[in-house]
């Protein structure tokens, strides 16, 4: 019998406060067939990079013990966390998905997030690095789903060459990022339950 998915849903900056409606909408993903949680790296606290990503990987590692199969979904700056524990775990997380994913350009950072959110530069300066480190395969293991137009993530800091860029069909940041959770997330759930078939 085929292990059952469990999806770790990474959300981006201000998780520090509560993200209650990303949480109602990864509750709602049990309806397709996966448990899912919503795992919080509290981008926001001031503290470094590191500790936080041991964090995320540590909590991986603990899943695989128990025997779970486990994709990512991630948002915005989210999504070089995903990237990164990919790199890292490539064996054992059967794919990604990436929502308005910032992976791309550290150097397009605005300066403010240097004090008031240092994690994530740093885990975007790592996620350009932890790239260079997927090949073409694991690559294909990844979707990245980007709005027609975003002020706050553009569409090079998202787009992957050789994983699968899409397009949403939405307007802004935020908007892309509540659209994709709720009416795309049949498709990247069957996503990543056809890697997971595979793995």
């Amino acid at each position: 019998m085929p292990k059952r998915l469990h999806i770790i849903y990474i959300p981006g900056l201000g998780d520090e406060h509560k993200p209650r409606s990303q949480l109602w909408a990864v509750r709602q993903w049990a309806r397709y067939g996966v448990d899912a949680e919503l795992f919080r790296m509290y981008w926001g606290d001031k503290k470094t990079w590191h500790p936080k990503f041991n964090r995320l990987i540590l909590h991986i590692d603990r899943l695989v013990s128990k025997d779970k199969s486990i994709g990512i979904v991630a948002a915005s700056a989210g999504a070089s966390a995903a990237i990164n524990a990919f790199a890292a775990r490539p064996d054992v997380i059967v794919g990604l998905v990436l929502i308005a994913g910032k992976v791309n350009r550290p150097n397009a950072i605005h300066s403010i997030h240097y004090t008031k959110n240092p994690a994530m530069p740093a885990s975007v300066e790592q996620a350009v690095k932890s790239l260079e480190q997927l090949d073409p395969a694991k690559r294909r293991k990844i979707l990245s789903r980007y709005g027609l137009f975003d002020g706050y993530v553009k569409r090079a800091d998202s787009c992957i060459p050789g994983a699968h860029n899409q397009v949403s069909p939405t307007l802004g940041h935020f908007l892309t990022i509540a659209f994709q959770l709720t009416l795309g997330a049949p498709g990247f759930i069957l996503f990543l339950k056809q890697r997971a078939s595979k793995a």
